[in-house]
């Protein structure tokens, strides 16, 4: 259930897809990252690998991130200068339609001596697949659809007032599925590049893929980014109350 806020917390919260208990094979793929990683850093310190729980490793869809006391989008204030009340039943509506159908999703199965199909922020799928971003590890994923799913249902967004945190602008793409598998404490540049090509290399060869369908999209709340622990989980739709109660 939904608490009261914290005054001068910050709140996250999102709708996620993959949150709480994997089915196999996902369950064992994904823990066969992070055994890799743990691999590559162990000689240097067992401590340095900080991996995620399998419960708690999730693709973020969108943020309904809000500003304290508000019901106005986080990002959409901070991309147009904005202010607007984010229509819940509107974003719970586009949610529900656009896993209506399963979304199949692959991470990995691009080799990096091979022309890209695609580029993503302007890098080689190989490279994207997997890498280290800050003290993060992240998996890439994309849909095995034509049309970019997961940018159209971010665009989508727009009519409910919420905005992507990742377009900023009108021509920004975003059609990433990403996952974060643990995070790193102090880990040598040469142990991290070690564990992404290692994992690179795993995925090029054995990729992983992933169905999302509608029971697999929360909402999630928590008062850390890593969204855990969660405040709240819920299913779609949730309600605006709940909504507005959270944010």
């Amino acid at each position: 259930m939904p608490r009261t806020l914290t005054t001068g917390s910050e709140r996250f919260v999102s709708a996620v897809a993959l949150y709480g208990p994997k089915a196999e094979p996902l369950h064992s793929r994904l823990a066969d990252v992070q055994a890799l990683i743990a691999e590559q850093l162990a000689d240097r310190d067992r401590d340095a690998f900080r991996p995620y729980s399998l419960d708690q490793i999730h693709a973020t869809l969108i943020a309904f991130n809000a500003l304290p006391g508000t019901s106005v989008n986080q990002y959409y204030l901070e991309h147009t200068g904005q202010s607007r009340e984010m229509d819940v039943p509107r974003a719970m509506s586009i949610l529900s339609d656009h896993f209506s159908r399963p979304l199949r999703i692959r991470v990995g199965g691009y080799r990096n001596d091979q022309p890209p199909p695609f580029r993503s922020r302007g890098l080689h799928p190989f490279q994207r697949t997997f890498s280290v971003q800050g003290d993060a590890f992240v998996l890439i994923g994309w849909p095995a659809i034509p049309g970019r799913p997961l940018d159209k249902l971010r665009r989508d967004m727009n009519t409910a007032n919420l905005l992507h945190r990742y377009h900023q602008h009108a021509g920004d793409i975003d059609d990433d599925c990403y996952l974060v598998v643990g995070h790193h404490r102090d880990a040598p540049p040469d142990a991290l590049e070690t564990a992404v090509r290692t994992v690179r290399a795993k995925l090029a060869a054995d990729p992983i893929d992933i169905e999302i369908s509608h029971h697999d999209v929360k909402i999630v709340a928590a008062d850390t980014h890593t969204m855990f622990p969660p405040i709240f989980a819920g299913d779609i739709p949730v309600d605006e109350a709940t909504i507005r109660a959270l944010v």
